[in-house]
């Protein structure tokens, strides 16, 4: 089967993302013998700031070319484009935004089995939940605009919350449209599942057509080992320089939590920290390897999590592969809540997810 992987990201070569995303899931269908291929554009511009490690683990695979086929926006909106690479099957990582819809009928143009996934925790709308739909749009935009000043940052980010609630109709027209435009949808938590069942039946959208599916864990490398022992280590790991992650938060958890446990000491590990910690007790570390933040989380016992919000979790999920205990930043962080640290075997393998999707087509598509 051949099977296309699109995405609208523009990155440099050294930037294939083949450690998670639909990049991993290239990899997982081309090991369950499928021809598989990421579809990309390729960025004109450095990139000022990486916000993970790149890879090239498939460099090694049997395939002396990278499995790659970059595009432009024409061709990617250009039915003829798809129907040119005759695929047996189209997945879209476009986060279900209804601006792509020309992409989807390309696409759709060339195969009716045409999946999407949606990297979305289902707050959508206003009518998912107002309060929570609110606090979303505002943590959206104070994300985009956090290198501004927080005088101008905040007051635009109110606005822009109340401004997607007032627009919630129109957005709702525009999102059954992309719904019952596409064959099948499949996302990454069973609450974010139900939500987007729920909408589907409120905008008119066949909601058996939406599936629970996980995002990959690479299982081979994040996975408990009791050869390793653990440390009296709390890790963290982020984009620290988004509004998301909630660095101020993560930053007081950890003090409070070290001072009254002294013998304890933390890792935070990931992009947009300071080339020096402020804290002795405190070692940041910039973006590094799988295998690498593999072996840190194997030694850890807590993983602290400050984030807002998560679509999925997937620093999480892969410390929890590792023998980690999950702790939110919001809640009480204490030793009472540690009884052991136990290997989880149920985290999805990426052939495992490939397998998953590869389910939900049906006669339907």
């Amino acid at each position: 089967m051949k099977i296309l992987l699109y995405t609208d990201i523009a990155i440099r070569p050294d930037q294939l993302f083949w450690h998670r995303d639909l990049g991993l899931l290239t990899k997982a269908f081309r090991d369950l013998g499928h021809n598989a291929y990421l579809v990309v554009h390729l960025a004109t511009e450095p990139r000022h700031t990486p916000d993970s490690f790149s890879h090239s683990e498939i460099r090694n695979s049997k395939s002396p070319k990278l499995p790659v086929l970059w595009v432009s926006q024409q061709d990617v909106r250009n039915p003829l484009w798809w129907k040119d690479r005759h695929p047996d099957l189209v997945i879209l990582g476009l986060w279900t935004r209804p601006k792509y819809d020309s992409i989807r009928r390309a696409a759709l143009s060339a195969t009716p089995r045409v999946i999407e996934r949606a990297d979305s925790d289902g707050m959508r709308t206003a009518s998912c939940g107002l309060l929570t739909y609110a606090k979303r749009r505002f943590d959206y935009f104070r994300d985009c605009t956090y290198p501004w000043p927080s005088l101008l940052s905040i007051p635009a980010s109110i606005f822009y919350s109340f401004a997607s609630i007032i627009a919630s109709p129109w957005i709702e027209t525009r999102l059954a449209r992309t719904l019952k435009l596409l064959p099948a949808l499949t996302v990454e938590t069973p609450h974010a599942t139900a939500l987007w069942k729920s909408l589907a039946t409120r905008l008119g959208a066949d909601p058996e057509k939406i599936h629970c599916v996980p995002h990959p864990i690479q299982t081979d490398i994040f996975k408990f080992d009791p050869a390793i022992p653990n440390k009296n280590q709390i890790i963290s790991v982020g984009r620290w320089e988004s509004y998301q992650k909630n660095l101020p938060l993560l930053l007081k958890t950890l003090r409070t939590f070290l001072d009254e446990n002294p013998t304890w000491t933390s890792l935070v590990i990931g992009s947009g920290l300071p080339a020096i910690s402020l804290d002795p007790r405190i070692t940041v570390l910039p973006p590094i390897s799988p295998h690498d933040l593999a072996r840190h989380m194997q030694e850890s016992k807590i993983f602290l999590s400050s984030s807002r919000y998560e679509s999925f979790g997937l620093a999480a999920a892969e410390a929890v592969a590792c023998g980690c205990l999950v702790q939110e930043a919001s809640l009480n962080l204490n030793l009472a809540s540690i009884t052991s640290i136990l290997p989880n075997t149920s985290m999805p393998s990426p052939v495992h997810v490939a397998k998953m999707i590869l389910s939900t087509l049906s006669s339907k598509i």
